[in-house]
């Protein structure tokens, strides 16, 4: 397996994970008034893990974009009919 082949899969993989914690702790802060209605309070530093998985995402995103760039450009750019 080649090396950029490998910072693809783990570039791919890290983005995702961060969306997805980024996704599951803005949920839940955007919920969290009424689980406090309810008797459920979340952690204190979940603010702080979103804002971070959110900064990693974005960083992730911008290398993600850059390997992936000529791929990105075939959605965009339409064929040359022959």
């Amino acid at each position: 397996m080649s090396y950029l082949l490998k910072i693809r899969k783990f570039t791919s993989l890290t983005l995702l994970i961060a969306w997805l914690v980024t996704a599951v702790t803005g949920t839940l802060l955007l919920i969290s008034s009424l689980l406090a209605r309810l008797g459920y309070y979340l952690p204190p530093a979940l603010p702080d893990l979103h804002t971070y998985a959110g900064f990693v995402a974005l960083g992730i995103s911008v290398i993600h974009i850059t390997l992936n760039w000529n791929a990105l450009k075939t959605y965009v750019v339409p064929r040359k009919k022959k």
